[in-house]
């Protein structure tokens, strides 16, 4: 499946764009397809959707927010969002007999600046259900590529994920010890996240968007016993329209 959403973006990226750039200006939200691969211990890949909002100012702000304070060479913003954790451990049948995870609800602060050849951002997000009450930081640059009729951009991200968030994804705590699984207590972490987006004009109103990425995390969450890929890919496809 991973192969299909990179070939159909690359073939995206080669078709010309039918975009007016006298369309009316307003908002530019849609609806996208994601899917993931499982870190988890026969896990299966997680089929979902998201929200899709475009924004013409080239920050490239993952998610819902709204702006706090913006020129045309940074912007400072809030917003919220959920965690990239699958909270169903895949629906693994290995992984069934351990408790249940909440859906965490994450409040995000955070501000991206304008660069010569593309956009960088830092967002804080904190769990304000009170699922983990973790934290994470997201560090991330986006290049926007030259001479290319759809909007194609590779993107590098640094993650910083806390202890609490870790623990509650990927520990095993004493009453769920088993055979092949013995406790574990997860410390805080580090991943990198390198993937490519992709925004296709297909009419006036009508964007066709993409999204193919990896990440890699590090010890603190490979060595835990119910984690079996560290290295995991994922990808969306979707389309917003300009109301």
């Amino acid at each position: 499946m991973k192969y299909t959403l990179c070939a159909a973006m690359a073939l995206l990226a080669t078709l010309p764009a039918h975009a007016d750039d006298s369309a009316t200006a307003g908002w530019n939200v849609g609806l996208a397809a994601t899917v993931s691969q499982s870190p988890f211990v026969d896990g299966d890949a997680a089929l979902s959707g998201k929200p899709v909002m475009l924004g013409n100012n080239e920050f490239d702000i993952a998610g819902p927010t709204l702006s706090l304070s913006a020129t045309p060479q940074r912007e400072f913003y809030i917003g919220a969002g959920l965690d990239d954790w699958d909270y169903e451990r895949g629906d693994s049948p290995t992984l069934q007999d351990m408790k249940s995870l909440d859906r965490a609800i994450n409040l995000r602060v955070g501000g991206a600046w304008k660069l010569a050849s593309g956009s960088a951002t830092v967002d804080l997000a904190q769990d304000v259900a009170g699922a983990h009450k973790g934290a994470q930081v997201k560090a991330r640059y986006t290049q926007r590529l030259a001479g290319s009729y759809a909007a194609v951009r590779p993107y590098m991200e640094a993650q910083w994920l806390s202890a609490d968030m870790t623990d509650y994804y990927v520990g095993v705590d004493a009453d769920e010890v088993k055979a092949g699984r013995p406790a574990y207590q997860a410390d805080a972490a580090l991943a990198l996240k390198a993937g490519m987006l992709l925004e296709q004009p297909i009419s006036k109103r009508l964007t066709l968007v993409g999204e193919a990425n990896v990440t890699g995390y590090d010890s603190a969450i490979s060595d835990s016993p119910i984690i079996d890929n560290s290295t995991i890919w994922g990808g969306a496809m979707g389309v917003a329209y300009r109301w």
